[in-house]
């Protein structure tokens, strides 16, 4: 386990720069590598420590005292649980994925994981983001993870709002109400373009406002505003 000495912040404020401390755990080294790099080049993350996945290794990593733990799940769905099982009570979590399969995902988010990512639905900026987020306790997810928790809702009992008609708070208009429920679905602009017979311009356009009118900064953020697991995000000082 590698380990790297950063004074803890006695506090982390709503506003304003952040310094969270952050311990990425995955068994894959290259992996692990790249998490690190990445959120190594932001002023307002600081990474502790690193290690494999393993809860020895977690276990030992809890002393480091970090506000977000990442951890890597390219790994056996028994050895994941048993690797977040009590992780949340000291830290917030963000799990790294390969897959979006929902058990998994249901079964990591009933473990107390605050945030997930997967593999090729996140950029470096995502991952940062989602890190500031996970510090305060705000979900942040993949579009595929949000579209199988959609998918999860509209196969329960329950039943479903109607169709196109979009939270009374949102003010967006019916058209811009049926792109929205093609980005939950994870549709591209280019596949949106081709149900609604628009152009991928005119889709842009429309997922501009969108954005602007939510007050998200991309398409992860702008469906957990919809669907009303997070609210519209904080807009940090650079």
């Amino acid at each position: 386990m590698t380990l790297y000495s950063v004074p803890k912040a006695p506090d982390l404020p709503d506003r304003g720069p952040l310094r969270v401390r952050v311990f990425v755990a995955d068994d894959n080294l290259v992996m692990r590598l790249g998490l690190r790099s990445i959120l190594e080049t932001h002023a307002r993350v600081a990474v502790v420590g690193e290690a494999g996945a393993d809860p020895d290794s977690l276990h030992r990593g809890r002393r480091l005292s970090p506000d977000v733990v990442v951890i890597g799940a390219g790994q056996h769905q028994r050895r994941l649980e048993q690797s977040l099982s009590g992780l949340a009570a000291s830290a917030a979590v963000l799990v790294v994925a390969d897959t979006d399969e929902s058990h998994q995902v249901q079964q990591a988010l009933r473990l107390g994981v605050t945030s997930y990512l997967v593999h090729g639905q996140f950029t470096a900026d995502d991952l940062v983001d989602a890190v500031l987020s996970t510090a305060r306790r705000q979900p942040y997810l993949s579009p595929g993870v949000l579209s199988g928790i959609v998918g999860t809702f509209r196969d329960s009992a329950l039943p479903p709002p109607a169709p196109g008609a979009p939270p009374a708070d949102h003010r967006l208009s019916r058209r811009e109400a049926e792109l929205m429920e093609l980005i939950v679905l994870g549709r591209t602009n280019r596949e949106i373009a081709q149900t609604l017979y628009i152009s991928e311009k005119t889709v842009k356009n429309h997922v501009n406002h969108i954005y602007a009118k939510l007050s998200a900064r991309n398409r992860a953020e702008v469906i957990a505003v919809w669907l009303g697991l997070r609210a519209a995000p904080d807009r940090f000082a650079a």
